[in-house]
Formats: structure tokens, sequence, C-alpha cells
């Protein structure tokens, strides 16, 4: 099971403190030696809802351009 998290941080801007959420994904314990060989490395996301009468289906996409700019 994937499961969503949300932690709290709080930074000092301009003599104010502001609090903001800062969101995560778990990933089940079989993937973690998938994810900690990508884990370095950026991707974009690309995010993509799709809800029926009978489930609810959210898509990540994670890509990464294996092409360095010259």
């Amino acid at each position: 099971m994937v499961r969503f998290q949300r932690r709290w941080a709080s930074k000092r801007y301009k003599g104010k403190r502001l609090r903001y959420p800062i969101y995560s994904v778990n990933f089940p314990t079989e993937l973690n030696e998938k994810v900690e060989a990508k884990r370095q490395k950026d991707y974009t996301l690309n995010w993509v809802e799709q809800e029926t009468e009978q489930e609810e289906v959210i898509t990540l996409t994670f890509t990464r351009n294996k092409q360095q700019p010259q």
C-alpha cells in the first residue's frame, strides 16, 4: 500500500514565521532498492487523476531526460 503523508515546516521570512505543508509518498519496502537507485536524480512529475464509481486512480509519471545539455 502506498500512502501520502503531510508534515509541517516553518521558516522565518522578513521577521515573520511562515508555516507550510510538505507532502511525501511512502513506497512499500519491497521497492526500497529500486527507489534508492533513483533517489539522487531529478525528475519531472506528471499527475493524472481518474475516478469511477468503483475506484479512484492516480497515475504519477516520473520523467527524466537522460541527455545532458551541451
